[in-house]
């Protein structure tokens, strides 16, 4: 298969394809505090496809092919059981509505990666009147891992429009026992001592179509704490989570200082739409860096 063929496939996985059911939710208070002191809300919303989505998308989502692609993440893991396509609303630039035909958590469907939702219908034209933010209208409930389920009602961000590359816009500590066990990819070897997942704004590869590899790992730096206060910029001893489609990284190390925040590089990696990324920082999830805005 060419290399070619290889990234429309991969641009399918990566744009997930298959909606939710919902059933009814615990009450929670819209735009509440969960334990982590993150208030509920989308951190991005990514305007992936527009308008080329393949025939073949059918297959996971009635009436998807020649439709729009947008990954939502969110600032906590989802209750799957309360997602659904009417729970999002998309406002395009001349102030037009727009209801997704299809949400679902495929691919990022780890536990601990429930916070990617990819919504799929027609959000608007890239030239001519685009996408310009994403409402949550519905009952859309976090899963409680981080405390109190919180409700994501009420909240709304900024569309990250078509031709703009693909940027981290989040990052959390993840127990290494727990990562070795939950992810459908690649696992971090042994001896590792802290474990960060890095959450990309949509799914990423290299121009070429493949999956990252070691050089990429080398590009990635992530910023560490020292006891004595100090910070200083590592690299990753492995790359892992690979060979699963999602827009997750696993960052290995090989140190248990305090991990701050996560960079790398622009011009490497490149989303569905070939956008090459930009250079990008993201603090890590109850961390503190005043060189990271969010």
């Amino acid at each position: 298969m060419t290399n070619t063929k290889q990234w429309i496939l991969t641009a399918i996985v990566l744009l997930g394809l298959a909606p939710a059911a919902a059933q009814d939710a615990p009450r929670a208070e819209s735009g509440a505090q969960a334990a982590n002191g993150e208030t509920a809300r989308p951190l991005s919303a990514f305007f992936g496809l527009d308008n080329a989505l393949p025939a073949m998308a059918n297959l996971l989502c009635q009436g998807a092919s020649g439709q729009d692609g947008m990954p939502i993440v969110l600032s906590h893991t989802v209750d799957a059981e309360t997602l659904q396509a009417e729970d999002f609303r998309i406002v395009t630039r001349s102030g037009s509505e727009r209801t997704p035909i299809c949400s679902t958590l495929r691919p990022a469907g780890d536990p601990g990666e429930l916070r990617t939702v990819l919504l799929i219908g027609e959000f608007g034209d890239a030239a001519g009147d685009p996408p310009a933010r994403v409402l949550v209208s519905g009952d859309l409930f976090s899963d409680g891992v981080t405390g109190d389920p919180v409700n994501f009602r009420g909240t709304e961000t900024n569309v990250t429009p078509l031709d703009a590359g693909p940027s981290l816009v989040f990052a959390e500590v993840v127990a290494e026992d727990r990562s070795s066990t939950e992810s459908r990819g690649s696992s971090c070897p042994e001896g590792i001592q802290q474990v960060v997942r890095a959450t990309w704004a949509g799914g990423v590869r290299l121009p070429d179509g493949d999956d990252l590899g070691d050089a990429e790992r080398a590009l990635y730096r992530v910023t560490v704490e020292r006891p004595d206060g100090s910070t200083d910029e590592i690299v990753p001893a492995a790359l892992a989570d690979l060979g699963d489609n999602d827009n997750n990284h696993l960052l290995c190390l090989d140190t248990s200082a305090p991990a701050v925040s996560v960079s790398f590089p622009g011009g490497h990696l490149v989303d569905p739409n070939r956008d090459l990324n930009p250079d990008t920082r993201v603090a890590v999830s109850g961390s503190e860096d005043p060189r990271t805005q969010r």
